[in-house]
């Protein structure tokens, strides 16, 4: 199944969040399929919310922040990740740990100082009631983020989640424990793309009427 095709069906109102906007390209995109809808993107790696936030300059319906989605607001350490020389978007709040031996050609040299902002928190800021789709790309900090984040999860209808199924960060979550947290929480599993030994992405649907 193609997740964009997918995305398609939601209603052209929709509200998106998404953590991890990398470049803006999924942000444009989200932006383009849902012209009536509003989206929420984070992206704590300030170079690459540069090139985010340029690409999504006339978009209306974007609400980009340099900041990362987590479950307190303070500062965190981000690791900064660089392939060839250039920005790259494995960067996360978790130190890299098999991600440097499984892609060898993205390194981490430097550690970047970002914001955090609190997902529930957030939430209750802007008074939101649903989100209909949540899209996390956060290089093995989505459990983390989610489990910490009660009155979030409570308004999710579809997740769209990357995931983990070695360390590739330490103290990862790795997929079959986030997997079960979600199915006890009212998930279920719509379908999963998992065609790499270290990570993939999966889809899941709440379950209970929000």
């Amino acid at each position: 199944m193609n997740i964009k095709n997918w995305i398609t069906q939601l209603p052209s109102n929709s509200v998106i969040v998404e953590a991890g906007a990398a470049d803006g390209s999924d942000t444009l995109d989200f932006s383009k399929t849902f012209p009536n809808g509003t989206v929420y993107s984070f992206e704590p790696f300030k170079s690459l919310y540069l090139e985010a936030k340029e690409k999504t300059s006339n978009q209306k319906n974007v609400f980009l922040e340099n900041a990362a989605l987590g479950y307190t607001d303070e500062d965190k350490d981000l690791y900064i990740s660089d392939r060839f020389n250039e920005p790259w978007g494995s960067s996360s709040l978790l130190e890299p740990k098999d991600h440097l031996w499984f892609h060898s050609a993205i390194t981490f040299k430097s550690v970047e100082t970002v914001k955090t902002i609190s997902f529930d928190k957030w939430i209750k800021e802007k008074n939101i009631q649903k989100i209909d789709l949540t899209w996390l790309d956060m290089q093995g900090y989505e459990p983390i983020l989610l489990q910490n984040s009660p009155i979030a999860v409570s308004k999710i209808r579809f997740l769209y989640t990357e995931v983990s199924l070695i360390e590739t960060y330490k103290g990862v979550i790795k997929y079959p424990e986030y997997k079960d947290w979600l199915l006890q929480n009212g998930f279920r599993i719509v379908f999963e793309d998992l065609p790499y030994k270290d990570m993939g992405n999966v889809l899941f649907e709440k379950q209970e009427k929000i």
